[in-house]
């Protein structure tokens, strides 16, 4: 763990401690310079993830055990358990502070009470009732911000608590329980789900708080104006009611607004992953297309609850007054008196009660959904477990080291269809190993291979038969997993460190050179799944990290030599597996033929079954042909295609296939490796990620609203604005006018009958009234017509409520037009954007924009604003009024305003660096969980869980630490902004108990000026920290912006310069002095290549990794532009064209199998160019027409995420029907065969030779014999053409680069030379 500074809140005495007085140093260091997190305090132990974990855990397990006798255990129950003692403290709290809330509209009706009794009442009863508001409302701010932050923390020890509770879960599913999930959906409840926790202990007391305070105004207003409250209460009852159904209707489409959002990020993250892919298909049109159907939904479903929101807006802000209306009219009807003391306690408690009320709908809302939460995130603490078989070996055991299983019978039962299925996974194994031996597994698609290594590993339950394991396991997975870390801690993996070992290691696993060639050796930092290598390091990395281990009995190695060229695996085989693990019992499963003479038995797997077994020469001389038995087709019943696509879907890599490419940050903030992580192995392309320092620019704002809207709305906009707030005052005032012109007519009365004294003795009118005695409408008898101020009253109200709603759904509607225009402009530049930009910005980081900031600017970002609008137009409102009414005021507003301005600067520099800090400290978690599930196989075969474990409650800490400040600081800042509030509302007070007589002022005047005054008790702070609000949500808009500044890579299509029709027409590529790099001022990677391929010509690529093959490829399909030359494809230059015509004219069955979510049909054919017959054709011609056949939808049939319910072997063969389909002149396979076994090569390799005769064909291989019959060899070497000519020609060559290449993959030279 980082070293954090001691915490001075542990220091501070109770002033210190309630005023957040300790904080002050902190902040003053925080506005000189960026805080780091060196910066941050420490956690006491109660607040640290391992002790409060412990403690949900421990009450975790009583209700598990205590629900096995009745129902099922409760996760609610169990968090109300563990948190008890801390809720209690709060209730008690929330009431102090309502009491307080409550108290203060009661003293100011008593003040103007006093002023209109003024000549019968001492005027020190004025002089308490002042200093009692005063006080009250100093006192409310401490109980207002300890309330909240007991409460935050509680949240925070519920949420944190609750994600390590889970993270422990996951370290123990079941492949199973793996399989019923996915990773965005785990780390949405991680992420997304647990938030709610953090705000509903806030809420939570409202339940009772806010009918108690209802109940205790209702009883002081009967005692005032009798009856008539019960009209008032019905309206509260009645608004509280809508405000729970709204709340309610906004979380059912909240819903269903998740399920479209989650949908259009899948299919993002889809785009991003497989853009390379889509470039080179051209199929940018029908993805783009995808997208906006899909985000034309979400928008639908955003419109209709923004609708709900201004509604529910429109309720709070005018709660007051239709409360204060329905009271008064009633009120009046049934002949009741109004006097200013009357009206204003009515209006001034009416405010009062608006927080809780608002508070107890919020309430209903928050535990609605986090139900909902908790029964999903129960669920899963629920789920089925893995069984360790695992035997570590005591040192004194006499026991030997061994796996074995025994008549082994297991099935994979992933989901209900697998159940029903008869094929049984591994059917009936024998298989014994002990230390020092090796064994081979060999076998085609689908035999069972990886299974038999997940059946030692514990992954596989039995059903029959048992599995034994005495030692420790390490394992090398088919799929490597890496992790986001330096390439040492991906070998050592939680070991120490010793140097001797650890370079025999590397030199082992041939990744010396490597690693020479990176920026900073070892020590360099990879990427989220290994971003910055290839497939070839990833696979020795992976391979390193199971040489390492010190204490391994057992290495398990599934297919580690398959993404590495012949001489590579030949140095590994003979320094590492058979050099470094000699001593270990080894498995090994293998494609690699030339491996087996030196292995001490074979195991031959078909269909689940150990179909022969012995050493190479005892199963030479029983006639078996190894190359003949991995590469014929079998009859078709038996052929790969046709297995029910039993191994990805079994096997642990179903998980992986479904992680790498899982919308994992949907949900999660920047979820992409640190920036200055990236910067050291990328170039840097876009430097922002680094901004978030400084305040926002006017132009994003400007921009923000220019997308949304034309001048004339925008200037209509801010119109209704002011309106809605002059109209809001005027409502009021017109009260005010009221009892002012009833005070007269009292006044009037009292010289005639001494009953009626009015007590004011004001007989006119004050100054500011002057201008509108014009409406007074006194009758001339002695009774007061009160029809024509209720009339003029209740068109008011009536206009303040249409006015703010018209603003609301106006605001929303401008806010949500934006958004749709932002994420329209940012995804078109992301599909123009050159290859590169997708190279050097790892996939989290790009989603993020799509996910997380645009969630932010459509759901988030408009509530903030019009709330901050409102409360701005309310401050200055009140400012103005106060100003106007009561001159002297403004002796104090100066210096108040004055202090505000420069607290707001002060508190923002440090926020700022808090929230970033809370971001950037975020990170490390959701990274370390969704690694985790990506790896698990490896983690919990290394038996590395605790260390997982441990590292997952550090970083959790170190979060948790940000969090800490942000709470208090939010707090600290919050306090003071309310005590400036206090000082105001103090200074308003007596000011005018001393003015009123020397301004002449009347209590309605005084009643309006110190309801509005008091009304900012808690809005006042509550609107600045909304202004920072807005002010960090505007992140996400820029960050948006910057985006669609991406500048473009050439254009598709180019009218100056079309291709003929039926282009190319032969397929001649020549390529003529061509320098290449990815990147402008980068590297050359490949450089002056010449080389003319003729039509129809077949060509293998041969060269080490990083030998340029890849780019060549690059090159032909224009991803980045040439430096220098040019290529020319039956003569035309391809430079100037367009790229869709130049990469419609190419086919390439790529290196990675990618497949998209979505039908068969709508992966073979995107665009619905072709036919059912050309399909079931394509099909055919690649031997997948019998197996999609078998689906009961056929070409119809949904595939799994990346296509994961099918085989690898399978996914290729897709891609190779794409390619028929396309009768492109020129076809590129990029080593699309590297992952499967040699039959299913020999299968595609006969494919092609026969579907595209006619064809030029560029074949890049690792595996010699895919390209020996080529018609020409090119072999590349450090991005230059070495050796280009016949096979024959150059295998003559002894000492020639091809010749050594197939010496080293152990095939002898002349049997090739046909």
């Amino acid at each position: 763990m980082k070293k954090l500074r001691p915490n001075p809140m542990y220091r501070a005495n109770i002033f210190s401690y309630l005023s957040y007085w300790w904080l002050n140093d902190f902040f003053a260091e925080g506005s000189k310079r960026a805080l780091q997190e060196s910066d941050m305090f420490e956690l006491d132990a109660s607040n640290m993830s391992v002790g409060i974990t412990s403690d949900l855990e421990r009450n975790w397990e009583k209700e598990i055990q205590r629900s096995k006798k009745a129902t099922e255990p409760s996760l609610i129950r169990t968090i109300a358990m563990t948190y008890r003692k801390g809720f209690m403290l709060c209730g008690v709290l929330a009431l102090i502070e309502e009491c307080l809330r409550t108290a203060v509209p009661v003293l100011i009706a008593y003040l103007v009470k006093y002023f209109e009794n003024q000549t019968v009442t001492p005027v020190w009863h004025a002089y308490a009732y002042a200093a009692g508001i005063s006080v009250f409302t100093i006192l409310l701010p401490f109980f207002h911000h300890q309330y909240h932050y007991i409460a935050h923390r509680i949240g925070w020890r519920m949420r944190a608590s609750t994600c390590a509770l889970m993270y422990k879960k996951t370290l123990r599913l079941s492949q199973k329980s793996l399989n019923d999930t996915t990773t965005g959906k785990i780390i949405n409840l991680g992420a997304t789900d647990v938030l709610r926790f953090d705000l509903l202990p806030g809420f939570l007391h409202y339940l009772w708080v806010g009918p108690l305070q209802c109940l205790i105004v209702g009883i002081i207003l009967w005692q005032e104006i009798g009856i008539a409250v019960l009209s008032g209460m019905g309206v509260l009852i009645l608004i509280m009611f809508l405000q729970t159904f709204s709340g309610r209707a906004f979380g059912k489409t909240r819903i269903m607004t998740a399920v479209v959002t989650d949908e259009r990020i899948r299919l993002m993250n889809e785009v991003i992953t497989g853009m390379r892919i889509i470039k080179m298909y051209a199929w940018e049109k029908p993805f783009a297309k995808l997208v906006s159907n899909t985000r034309r939904k979400e928008v639908e479903k955003i419109l209709l609850s923004s609708s709900l929101k201004a509604c529910n807006f429109c309720f709070y802000v005018c709660q007051e007054k239709i409360l204060t209306f329905v009271t008064v009219l009633v009120y009046v009807a049934l002949g009741g008196t109004i006097t200013a003391s009357k009206i204003f306690l009515v209006l001034g408690l009416s405010i009062s009660l608006k927080l809780s009320s608002t508070f107890f709908a919020f309430a209903i809302e928050f535990i609605s959904t986090s139900n909902i939460s908790m029964k999903r995130i129960q669920k899963y603490l629920l789920m089925d477990e893995f069984s360790n078989i695992r035997n570590d070996l005591k040192s004194n055991s006499d026991r030997e080291v061994h796996v074995e299983l025994e008549n082994f019978t297991g099935k994979w039962e992933l989901n209900d269809d697998a159940k029903r299925r008869s094929d049984i996974t591994l059917n009936c194994v024998n298989v014994r190993v002990d230390a020092g031996k090796l064994v081979a597994v060999i076998g085609p698609v689908g035999a069972g291979k990886s299974s038999l290594l997940s059946a030692i590993l514990g992954e596989l339950p039995a059903a029959k038969g048992k599995a034994t394991v005495h030692g420790n396991v390490v394992y090398s997975n088919q799929v490597p997993w890496i992790f986001s870390g330096t390439v040492r801690e991906n070998i050592l993996f939680s070991e120490e460190f010793d140097q001797e070992r650890y370079h025999e290691v590397i030199q082992a696993c041939c990744l010396n050179k490597d690693l020479n060639l990176l920026i900073d050796g070892d020590m360099t930092l990879i990427g989220e799944r290994g971003v910055t290598l290839s497939g070839g390091q990833k696979a020795r990395v992976s391979l390193a990290r199971a040489a390492y281990k010190k204490n391994a009995d057992i290495c398990l190695l599934d297919d580690p030599l398959s993404a590495v060229d012949t001489t590579v695996a030949s140095h590994i085989f003979e320094h590492c597996i058979c050099g470094i693990m000699k001593k270990k019992a080894r498995i090994l499963v293998t494609h690699q033929l030339q491996l087996l003479e030196s292995v001490d038995e074979i195991l031959i797997f078909k269909e689940g079954r150990i179909y022969g077994r012995g050493t190479y020469a005892e199963l030479q001389d029983s006639g078996v042909d190894f190359a003949a038995l991995l590469r014929k087709k079998e009859d078709d019943n038996e052929s790969v295609f046709c297995e029910k696509q039993q191994t990805v879907r079994g096997s642990p890599l179903s998980l992986r296939a479904n992680s790498n490419d899982s919308p994992q940050t949907s949900i999660v903030p920047e979820l992409s490796i640190e920036d200055t992580e990236i910067e050291r192995y990328a170039a840097k392309i876009v430097s922002e990620e680094i901004r978030e320092q400084g305040s926002i620019g006017g132009k994003v704002y400007l921009e923000y609203f220019r997308v949304a809207a034309n001048a004339f709305l925008l200037v209509l906009f801010f119109t209704i604005v002011i309106a809605s707030h002059v109209l809001y005052i005027m409502n009021d005032w017109w009260l005010s006018k009221w009892t002012t012109s009833y005070e007269n007519h009292l006044s009037n009365l009292s010289s005639n009958n001494p009953d009626f004294t009015s007590g004011s003795g004001q007989n006119e009118p004050s100054k500011v009234f002057n201008s509108t005695t014009l409406f007074t409408s006194v009758n001339d008898t002695n009774t007061f017509d009160s029809s024509y101020y209720m009339t003029i009253y209740a068109v008011l109200s009536t206009m303040v409520f249409l006015i703010v709603l018209l603003r609301a759904n106006l605001h929303f509607y401008i806010c949500v037009t934006s958004g749709i225009h932002m994420h329209k402009k940012m995804f078109e530049a992301i599909l123009r954007a050159p290859m590169r930009f997708f190279d050097t910005n790892p996939s989290g980081r790009i989603l993020n924009r799509f996910s997380k900031d645009m969630g932010q600017i459509d759901e988030i970002l408009p509530i903030a604003f019009v709330d901050f609008l409102w409360i701005l137009g309310v401050i200055v409102s009140v400012v103005i009024l106060t100003s106007v009414v009561n001159y002297f005021v403004i002796i104090v507003i100066i210096p108040l305003v004055i202090y505000f301005l420069w607290l707001r600067i002060y508190y923002l520099r440090t926020s700022r660096d808090i929230k970033r800090l809370e971001g950037t400290c975020r990170s490390p978690v959701f990274s370390l969980l969704s690694s985790t599930l990506q790896g698990l196989l490896t983690v919990r075969a290394f038996g590395v869980q605790q260390q997982f474990e441990d590292k997952f409650h550090e970083y959790q800490d170190l979060h948790s630490a940000s969090w800490f400040l942000f709470l208090v600081g939010t707090r600290w800042f919050g306090l003071r902004l309310d005590l400036i509030t206090a000082t105001f509302i103090s200074a308003v007070t007596f000011f005018s108990v001393i003015g009123a007589s020397l301004l002449n002022l009347n209590p309605g005047e005084i009643g309006l000026v110190l309801t509005y005054t008091a009304s900012l008790i808690s809005v006042f702070q509550w609107g600045v920290r909304q202004s920072a609000e807005v002010e960090n949500l505007m992140t996400s808009v820029e960050r948006v912006q910057q985006y669609y500044r991406i500048p473009p890579e050439a254009a598709l299509e180019n009218s100056d310069k079309q291709p003929p029709n039926g282009w190319p027409a032969c397929g001649a590529i020549k390529f003529e002095n061509v320098s290449f790099s990815y990147y402008d001022g980068g590297p050359n990677v490949l450089r002056n290549i010449d080389f003319v391929i003729k039509p129809k010509e077949k060509i293998g690529i041969v060269g080490r990794t990083g030998a340029g093959k890849s780019s060549l490829i690059s090159a032909l399909f224009r991803l980045s532009e040439l430096t220098s030359g040019e290529i020319f494809i039956d003569g035309i230059p391809i430079s100037s064209l367009g790229l869709h015509d130049l990469r419609k004219a190419l086919s390439i069955i790529p290196q990675d199998p990618v497949l998209f979510t979505g039908t068969m049909r709508r992966n073979i054919d995107p665009f619905n160019n072709y036919s059912d017959e050309d399909l079931w054709d394509a099909l055919e011609q690649v031997q997948l027409k019998k197996y999609v056949e078998s689906f009961p939808m056929k070409l119809n049939t949904e595939l799994a995420e990346s296509g994961s319910n099918l085989s690898v072997g399978q996914r290729q063969l897709v891609c190779l029907a794409r390619a028929v389909l396309r009768k492109s002149k020129i076809l590129v396979i990029d080593e699309a065969t590297a992952n499967v076994d040699i039959r299913t090569d020999g299968l595609i390799q006969k494919t092609i030779r026969r579907k595209f005769k006619q064809c030029t064909v560029i074949t890049i291989a690792h595996r010699i014999n895919t390209i020996i019959d080529s018609d020409k060899i090119l072999v590349l070497e450090e991005g230059q053409v070495k050796e280009f000519d016949k096979p024959s020609v150059l295998l003559q060559k002894r000492d020639g680069l091809f010749a050594s290449i197939v010496k080293s993959a152990g095939l002898p030279a002349e049997s090739n030379c046909e």
